[in-house]
């Protein structure tokens, strides 16, 4: 589905950022790229729909999405396959919608550049889009961005991805300002559409918590290169890099065992 060879990003006349990292991703399978903060993962992942600033420059051996090759595609190509067969889930979903434009308009928008439905069968596929992600659609198409928590915006985001049914998915960090239990929620719909679909995922994250039930593969990475791939289970079991141990090392152990649970006196307020 993606074949990433030899990517390389730089600053413009400048150092380079990501060290010609390599990696692919299958239909229905979801990889994991995880590592602290300023290894590389973002640009990465920017970098395969060309959305990287214009003081970033990118280079690769290969870079293709089923049979575009992504390296040569012009821009209206691209604005095709961004969209139709490739979409983000950001971080920063208040970047995704306009201030002054209702919830539904957004939507409307995206179906109407990438897909031929007329308006009967669009407002049918955002409302069954909307309802995936646990909103209702009456109350949510009518309102403004700003008009709904921040939990709320990122499932209208990952809704909006959703409905266009892409062949891949790739989610920059997308649960790292939600609670525990719309962060549970999100990764639960887009496992959903990877096994309805077979969207391939690609998921970039730091939290090593989300992915660990849920990803398929995992590559690591640090100072923009990979220094260790394989599958979930094997590289969380044994891994072979020292920064990968080192990486699973520092993720809190929660034991819920009874023996090991707080008692507290009955007659001391514990409110």
């Amino acid at each position: 589905m993606l074949e990433v060879q030899n990517l390389t990003i730089g600053v413009r006349g400048g150092r380079e950022l990501v060290h010609g990292v390599s990696f692919g991703v299958e239909a229905g399978q979801w990889l994991a790229i995880i590592g602290e903060s300023g290894s590389g993962k973002s640009i990465s992942a920017h970098a395969i729909g060309d959305l990287l600033p214009q003081n970033l420059r990118r280079e690769a051996g290969r870079l293709r999405l089923g049979d575009a090759d992504l390296l040569t595609c012009g821009p209206r190509r691209m604005r095709r396959e961004l969209g139709q067969n490739l979409c983000y889930v950001f971080q920063n979903y208040t970047g995704a919608f306009s201030p002054y434009y209702r919830l539904g308009e957004h939507m409307h928008e995206a179906l109407t550049a990438h897909t031929g439905l007329d308006r009967h069968k669009r407002r049918r596929r955002i409302a069954d889009a909307l309802e995936e992600v646990n909103l209702d659609p009456d109350a949510t198409l009518t309102r403004y961005p700003f008009q709904l928590s921040g939990g709320q915006m990122q499932r209208v985001v990952l809704a909006t991805a959703l409905m266009l049914r892409p062949r891949l998915l790739i989610a920059d960090e997308p649960t790292t300002a939600l609670d525990a239990k719309t962060q549970a929620d999100v990764l639960a719909r887009i496992d959903d559409l990877r096994r309805s679909t077979g969207c391939a995922v690609l998921f970039i994250t730091h939290d090593l918590r989300c992915v660990i039930d849920r990803a398929d593969r995992i590559a690591v990475m640090r100072d923009g290169r990979i220094v260790e791939t394989g599958v979930t289970a094997e590289v969380i079991a044994a891994p072979q890099h020292e920064y990968t141990r080192n990486l699973f090392a520092s993720v809190p152990a929660v034991d819920l065992r009874p023996d090991r649970l707080p008692v507290f006196d009955d007659e001391e307020d514990n409110t």
